[in-house]
């Protein structure tokens, strides 16, 4: 099963959700810079909300995907609103691509916010999340 993690993280939480992921996978995190190669069945795809939508940087990635990912799987942080999910899932959608009604979703640290999050029990949590995700599919 050919498997991606890519992630736009402008605090430094979603990357660690995406390593997280990434680390229970046994593939490597990259931020969304990278492009996702063609023959990918699942693409995890981590984002967060800023002034409550996402990043234009992310809209641009996604909007730029070209075919030939079969699957997505969502996973965000946020500091108020409970998920990036609904946001990012029709702009995936629009592109072509199943995307698994499974999503990942933590606190993330802002200010004064939710200190310490996303912690150990959180990107342990991630991790599952992967592998339950990746299993569905029949792989790994």
């Amino acid at each position: 099963m050919n498997i991606e993690v890519r992630y736009l993280s402008k605090s430094g939480n979603t990357k660690k959700v995406a390593e997280a992921i990434a680390k229970a996978l046994n593939v490597t995190a990259k931020p969304i810079t990278e492009a996702v190669p063609a023959g990918t069945d699942v693409l995890f795809l981590g984002g967060a909300l800023y002034g409550f939508g996402i990043d234009e940087e992310l809209k641009t990635f996604i909007n730029n995907l070209d075919g030939g990912i079969k699957n997505a799987a969502v996973f965000s942080t946020t500091a108020v609103v409970k998920s990036a999910y609904p946001q990012i899932k029709p702009l995936l959608v629009g592109k072509g691509i199943t995307v698994l009604s499974a999503e990942f979703h933590c606190r993330g640290e802002f200010k004064f916010m939710h200190k310490g999050k996303p912690n150990a029990g959180d990107l342990a949590d991630a991790g599952k999340f992967a592998l339950e995700v990746t299993a569905s599919l029949g792989g790994r």
